[in-house]
């Protein structure tokens, strides 16, 4: 229990740390490299985590609690099936942009508020007190927002104020009134904000639906689903890339989906998916055919993001076993080839001063690893067979097939108009005749080692992922019984086929 104590602790607290450690104008060369240390320590201990839960709980969950409970709140953490592998992705997606990204787009500045994101992200993922979590939750968005200020991008820091309150404020409510509540009925009795222990509690004395609805509307402002998704296009374009990747290197509102409204307001969820799933495919849909129109590419790649978004709440909205579990995979796999392809269009900015393709083209002759790079998290993020997006895309159809079809073949259709997208944005940037800038004669780089290496590791996951995706398979399922298995009296068969187990 201790040892579990300190190493979720030192997962989240070890970037902060270096941050405040490196400070000093004095220690400026050192900034990177001991981020690029720091980043990969972390990744070593989430690793260490996640193969420590699967042995020892199956995935099912490890905590521990430091004793002391100062207003109901208390330090509570542990992972599960579902943090278990969103705590090395998360730490390994920021260790693959500080080391891929341009040297010139991060300055030491830039690093420390991308290693205050990652402690602040990682404590999210950790936290088993709904307080404590939302604190890290609404914490997590403070270093982009001053960044975006610093660097005078007001437009942006506006979508960014947005999102801040709009995806806080109904979780901050949430919490006061999940208080108030509890000490209405007399249960404020020590931890009233403890997740394990308000779960247990709505066995039998359940909360009202409309609490729940405050943590759901939070969920689905983060994850910038219709008609809340405004501010991803303007981060997306006018955002320091390297500090938006690191801020959403996390799929934090599908992670607080499936941690709060979904498992303690089973009947609220089931009564709101006639509304999320069309909501799902409208996002899905909307944000691949704005994408189609899009000749910059940072904006493209914030429509795109989009359209992803969408697959994620209708597998979500699917309330069984094989949507859910794909909807879970699918949000891995699309921060990995957001991640890749961002960090790409990074450097073809940083080498030739513009993301408008319409000023570029037939770069493939100078730089064919940045060609293929592309290429590869293209098609990997359309679903190619042998790819971590074709297992998650199956299990969403065919969490879709059986009572929603119509959906089904819309999420396939969606997927067809994604790859035009991403085939169109390689054909005008890579492939012609070099009317834009390569026609120019303006030298321009391939990929430097860091940055190939990068995008290999990238790919390699999402190969990796979709060549063996047993193990993944496994811990999702372990995730799906963990996060519905709570069995309440007249709820409907639907929650039990989702906890894995046969309606009776």
């Amino acid at each position: 229990m201790l040892t579990d104590l300190r190493l979720m602790t030192l997962i989240w607290m070890l970037p902060l740390v270096t941050t405040l450690l490196t400070r000093s104008r004095w220690l400026e060369r050192v900034v990177r490299p001991a981020a690029i240390v720091t980043a990969a320590t972390v990744v070593l201990l989430s690793l260490l985590a996640f193969v420590r839960d699967g042995s020892d709980h199956a995935f099912a969950r490890s905590e521990a609690v430091w004793a002391p409970v100062l207003f109901g709140i208390r330090y509570h953490v542990g992972i599960d099936g579902l943090s278990a592998v969103l705590l090395p992705m998360s730490a390994g997606i920021i260790l693959a942009v500080i080391v891929g990204a341009p040297r010139r787009v991060l300055p030491p500045a830039l690093i420390h508020q991308i290693l205050l994101t990652e402690s602040l992200l990682l404590g999210v993922l950790v936290s088993l007190d709904l307080s404590v979590m939302v604190l890290f939750w609404v914490a997590s968005l403070v270093p982009l927002l001053v960044e975006l200020r610093r660097q005078r991008e007001h437009g942006a820091a506006r979508m960014m104020m947005f999102l801040g309150v709009a995806s806080s404020l109904p979780l901050v409510v949430f919490v006061a009134m999940l208080g108030v509540l509890r000490a209405k009925s007399g249960a404020a009795e020590l931890t009233p904000y403890d997740l394990v222990a308000v779960a247990q509690r709505q066995m039998t004395d359940p909360l009202p639906n409309w609490l729940g609805a405050l943590a759901m509307v939070g969920a689905l402002v983060r994850m910038g689903c219709f008609p809340m998704h405004i501010w991803i296009v303007p981060l997306s374009e006018r955002g320091p890339a390297p500090l938006v990747l690191s801020a959403f290197a996390t799929p934090l509102g599908l992670f607080l989906m499936t941690r709060v409204p979904m498992p303690l307001f089973p009947e609220l969820f089931t009564q709101a998916m006639p509304v999320l799933l069309p909501l799902g495919l409208v996002t899905a849909t909307y944000g691949a055919v704005l994408a189609m129109a899009q000749p910059d590419l940072r904006r493209m790649l914030g429509y795109f993001w989009i359209s992803q978004q969408g697959f994620l709440l209708a597998g979500i909205a699917a309330v069984n076993a094989p949507g859910v579990s794909g909807a879970l995979i699918h949000a891995i796999g699309t921060v990995v080839v957001r991640t890749g392809l961002a960090l790409l269009i990074a450097a073809i900015y940083a080498r030739t001063g513009t993301a408008d393709m319409r000023k570029l083209g037939g770069l493939v002759r100078s730089a064919p690893r940045m060609a293929t790079g592309f290429l590869l998290l293209g098609v990997a993020a359309v679903g190619s067979p042998g790819t971590l997006g074709f297992v998650s895309e199956d299990l969403i159809v065919q969490g879709l097939l059986d009572h929603h079809a119509i959906a089904a073949v819309m999420v396939l259709l969606t997927t067809a108009l994604n790859g035009i997208v991403l085939f169109l944005a390689f054909q005008r940037v890579f492939l012609g005749d070099g009317a834009g800038h390569a026609a120019a004669g303006t030298p321009f780089p391939d990929l430097l080692p860091r940055e190939r290496w990068v995008a290999v590791a990238l790919f390699g996951l999402l190969l990796g992922g979709g060549l063996v995706p047993a193990p993944l398979l496994a811990v999702r399922t372990s995730v799906v019984d963990a996060l519905h298995g709570i069995e309440k009296p007249g709820l409907p068969a639907v929650h039990h086929e989702l906890a894995g187990h046969a309606p009776q």
